[in-house]
């Protein structure tokens, strides 16, 4: 079974899309086992999400995505038994979670699946272990962490003046950066949950976050009414 996801509005046609790919394909490959990275249509995050990615082994062969429900209302953390995730740059092999089996909701949860066609493009033999949660505790998700490399997806703050913005995203970089759980929440992180795990697991292994960039919408579309901030980390 192949499930096909919905990737309307993360760009225009398979041409643009390469274009915005093409300009960002970096390799620094420090060996992360761990990133945060954000999710949104790629001439927003582009250079942030490359920048991240860019942290991971070449040689990978999994990738254990953890994202948060943005659209649908779920207890608990979901994976597909699907074989393949179609994308603009071919098919990528799904190797599932022992947890629940929910095929439908990987069609359209975007923060998942706007990670998929980048990471056909820079790891075009690796397979992707996918995880969408909702109500969840999040040391079950440390749990998980511990499979393997790790895609913690997570935009930050959301919809507020840029001013605003600046000063939250700055707040929770500390936060993340300090390995501080207390009060990390989703006026924060859309992804706090999985953001929190991150760090339960970065406290438990004796790791430190790394900084790869920061932006927000606002650099964009010059819009400094309504900002969502975007962020990279990595872990060593």
């Amino acid at each position: 079974m192949k499930i096909s996801p919905s990737y309307s509005g993360l760009f225009d046609t398979k041409e643009s899309l390469e274009n915005i790919f093409k300009a960002r394909k970096t390799c620094s490959d420090t060996g992360a086992k761990l990133i945060i990275t954000p999710h949104a249509a790629y001439e927003y995050i582009a250079e942030i999400t490359f920048g991240v990615y860019a942290t991971i082994q070449q040689t990978v062969e999994n990738l254990t995505i953890i994202a948060p429900a943005i659209y649908n209302k779920i207890y608990g953390s979901v994976t597909t038994d699907a074989e393949r995730f179609e994308t603009p740059f071919g098919d990528l092999r799904i190797e599932a979670a022992d947890l629940e089996v929910n095929n439908k909701i990987f069609e359209a949860e975007s923060a998942l699946t706007c990670q998929l066609p980048v990471i056909k493009y820079l790891f075009p033999h690796v397979t992707v272990t996918p995880v969408i949660y909702g109500c969840e505790d999040y040391k079950k998700i440390a749990g998980i962490i511990k499979r393997g490399t790790t895609v913690i997806v997570s935009n930050l703050s959301r919809y507020v003046p840029e001013r605003e913005n600046i000063k939250l995203d700055e707040q929770t970089a500390r936060m993340i950066e300090r390995k501080q759980i207390q009060d990390l929440d989703m006026e924060l992180a859309d992804g706090a949950i999985g953001i929190c795990a991150a760090i339960e697991f970065a406290k438990q292994n004796d790791l430190e976050f790394v900084r790869t960039g920061h932006t927000n919408s606002s650099q964009t579309n010059h819009d400094t009414s309504n900002v969502t901030g975007y962020g990279g980390w990595y872990l060593v």
